[in-house]
């Protein structure tokens, strides 16, 4: 859990008891629980956000892509209907 083992988490846990102390510790707990919980789905929020703008962008830049393809084929058959006219 977090990339610590549970000899560290059990030393934290100690240290934490001895700060707070036994009577608000469950409080301080639950405090920091609602906060990682709220910050999880903020950061989920957020990177949904940004695979979504992402997406986007990258379809904006498939159809500029083809337009441009598009517009060089166009040219291109231009010319040579001018040199075949010619």
């Amino acid at each position: 859990m977090f990339g610590i083992s549970s000899t560290e988490f059990a030393v934290i846990m100690v240290i934490a008891l001895l700060v707070v102390g036994p009577k608000q510790l469950p409080d301080v707990l639950r405090i920091l629980g609602r906060l990682y919980r709220k910050l999880n789905y903020f950061i989920k929020n957020a990177s949904q956000v940004i695979d979504d703008a992402l997406y986007d962008s990258d379809r904006i830049a498939e159809k500029a892509e083809k337009a441009l393809y598009e517009d060089k084929d166009l040219s291109v058959k231009r010319k040579e209907d001018k040199i075949s006219d010619e």
